[in-house]
Formats: C-alpha cells, sequence, structure tokens
C-alpha cells in the first residue's frame, strides 16, 4: 500500500486530513454511494452518506481510483512474492 499521511486531531476538536487522505476519503464516499443506489432498503445509510456529503462539499479536481491511491495489489503481492524468493 503507497503511504497515507494520517488525520491530525487538533486541540480545539477539529481534524486535518491532507492529501491523498483527504482523497481516499472522497473515493470511499463515492464508492459506497454507488453501491448503495443498487441496494434497496437502505435508507438510513443514504441518508447518512448524503449528509457528509453535503458537510465535506465536493471534490476539487479529478477524483483518482483506489488504484491510484493505494496501489495495485496484485503487483504489490507479485513484488513481496519475489522479495522474499531472493531472500531465500
Amino acid at each position: 500500500m503507497k503511504y497515507m499521511h494520517k488525520a491530525i486531531w487538533q486541540c480545539d476538536g477539529n481534524l486535518v486530513i491532507r492529501g491523498n487522505t483527504r482523497a481516499l476519503l472522497f473515493r470511499a464516499l463515492e464508492d459506497v454511494q454507488a453501491d448503495l443506489a443498487k441496494r434497496e432498503n437502505a435508507d438510513e445509510l443514504k441518508r447518512t452518506l448524503s449528509a457528509l456529503q453535503e458537510v465535506l462539499g465536493a471534490y476539487d479536481g479529478k477524483l483518482p481510483s483506489a488504484n491510484e491511491l493505494l496501489g495495485d495489489p496484485q503487483k504489490e503481492r507479485l513484488s513481496r512474492n519475489l522479495l522474499k524468493l531472493t531472500t531465500i
């Protein structure tokens, strides 16, 4: 997994979310909303996500894919396996 900045709690209670972590939050929100659009009987969760989207606003710019943010899991698995082979 690629390096992700940690969210930082400030002493006044605010939460600072930087860079790729902010993009990951918006990506997760969009992916969950897309999945919920296919479901019935998820009205409460849809309402909660809608309120969160309203509070957060829109992401500024093109939202990266999960693979762009986190890295390709198959490539990472292959890299780890190759690393294990070279250490044997």
